[in-house]
């Protein structure tokens, strides 16, 4: 998911916190800077919102506690097996207007994500799903091996289908959930501000009002928690979280196990085309140098195409050489590369930048570094204007199937200007729709066998995660932190502090 997995987007100081210029006096507020933007606040394009946001506006059928637990949410429980998934909903959960949530709406809702841009995450997942009665619904699995739970909290989220069939455009404007926070606006700067739900279910968010500011660039981010401008920022560079070790006002939650990773990805026509250049820069960059000079040296050089722990079963299996500098120059030499720069585009991760440009000096490759705002970022990504790209690339919800089928002409998240390649694009659609657990793992083997081949992907390390919070909230989770998770009608005022 191209949005979701693009995380704390940098635009100027001076345009990014200018509504957000002065310190919060109230504790019934808290001020979140978002790490991604809100297109749209209808969760059937979920690329296009923060996902915290919809965490807030809309419910989904389960949700994951601080230590990343499957905990109830619009579903009291359920009943899972190999063939399917019963969720028995909660009779007491309403919607912000004071419906309640039926079986109804969640089929609604599936209907919906079943035409959607996603739809193929769904169908590789749900054969089918039914109404049982007005509070049960059963989801028939693709597979027995699919997990329905971590899926569904970053994907389902239930809409009132009589007040969406009524007028979609005004939904759009003024959307209606029955998650925690009833949303209350949006300005034209992007800044969304969210009221705690009287009747929300699962009993009243403690914090009354959510003020959900645009992204800003790391370093920003971090003085608007250190000035009081915000209270909570989630994705701030390890580099500078040194500063909130004296600092009373601000804790920092840092998760080690993170499922996000740095990756370099070619995206351009030009690296498409010339499977030596790929293969030379694949090969040139020094990830061991990577974690030292972009990262404190804090995480773990890759080893893998992606994140170590979504690997699974295939993390330990080597495909091949990753850093060799000799096998770099032996692949430029084959390459049609002709000495005119190749831009690395960034919103974030400078020193991780300049150090796969210094890595690409090395063996004859000019590399020039353009750091744009996030708004940017996104235009050139849509409009095939990327040549290299940095990008953290995983979620705690994600599957080594889902990344390899990101990698596939018909699942690419990011683009239609990367490498197509026929033998992988039929892998994925037999991995998608094999049942047998033996053959799909055989399969999944395969897929990572050419994947790796066509250097598609450069994973640079496997990182920490963290999240700053104002000292005077409460929220010490370690899931939230490695998943980019929030749930911002869990967050408590901590006594003493000032309402």
């Amino acid at each position: 998911m191209k949005r979701l997995l693009a995380i704390l987007l940098f635009i100027a100081l001076v345009t990014g916190l200018g509504a957000c210029s002065k310190p919060s006096v109230s504790r019934d507020t808290l001020t979140y800077i978002a790490f991604a933007p809100s297109d749209s606040l209808v969760p059937l394009d979920i690329g296009l919102c923060e996902p915290n946001v919809m965490h807030a506006i809309y419910d989904g059928l389960v949700k994951m506690d601080t230590d990343g637990n499957i905990a109830p949410m619009l579903a009291k429980r359920w009943d899972d097996t190999g063939e399917k998934t019963v969720f028995y909903l909660d009779p007491n959960a309403k919607f912000h207007d004071g419906t309640p949530v039926t079986a109804d709406d969640v089929i609604f809702s599936l209907d919906l994500f079943f035409k959607g841009t996603y739809s193929y995450g769904f169908k590789s997942r749900i054969a089918s799903y039914e109404k049982n009665d007005d509070h049960t619904v059963t989801f028939y699995k693709t597979a027995p091996y699919v997990n329905l739970f971590t899926f569904g909290i970053e994907n389902i989220f239930i809409i009132p289908k009589v007040v969406y069939e009524k007028d979609p455009a005004a939904f759009e404007k003024a959307p209606v959930g029955s998650g925690p926070y009833k949303f209350v606006s949006k300005d034209n700067g992007g800044t969304i501000t969210l009221k705690a739900y009287d009747g929300y279910h699962l009993g009243k968010a403690e914090v009354e009002n959510i003020i959900v500011k645009p992204p800003v660039d790391p370093s920003t981010a971090v003085i608007a928690i250190q000035t009081g401008e915000a209270d909570m920022f989630m994705g701030a560079p390890i580099s500078q979280l040194s500063v909130f070790d004296s600092n009373d006002k601000a804790e920092v939650v840092l998760e080690k196990n993170s499922w996000s990773a740095n990756t370099l990805l070619p995206l351009s026509n030009r690296l498409a085309q010339d499977h030596n250049l790929r293969k030379a820069i694949f090969h040139a960059v020094n990830r061991v140098n990577a974690v030292a000079l972009a990262n404190e040296n804090i995480g773990d050089p890759a080893v893998n195409l992606f994140a170590k722990r979504l690997m699974g079963d295939f993390a330990d299996k080597s495909y091949g050489p990753l850093y060799d500098e000799k096998l770099a120059k032996d692949y430029l030499s084959k390459s049609h590369y002709d000495g005119s720069p190749i831009t690395i585009t960034i919103w974030q991760e400078t020193a991780l930048a300049e150090s796969v440009q210094s890595d690409l000096k090395k063996i004859g490759i000019d590399a020039k570094i353009e750091q744009l705002d996030g708004n940017a970022w996104f235009d050139k990504l849509e409009k095939g204007e990327l040549e290299l790209t940095i990008v953290p690339y995983g979620s705690f919800s994600g599957t080594l199937e889902s990344m390899l089928i990101s990698m596939s002409s018909t699942g690419a998240n990011y683009g239609e200007h990367m490498d197509k390649n026929t033998n992988y694009d039929a892998l994925i659609k037999q991995m998608q729709t094999e049942t047998n657990e033996g053959k799909r793992k055989e399969l999944i083997g395969k897929a990572l066998e050419i994947l790796y081949e066509r250097a598609d992907v450069s994973n640079l390390f496997d990182t920490p995660f963290a999240y700053i919070i104002n000292s005077d909230f409460d929220y010490n989770s370690k899931a939230g932190a490695g998943s980019l998770c929030l749930y911002f009608g869990d967050i408590k005022l901590k006594t003493g502090a000032q309402r």
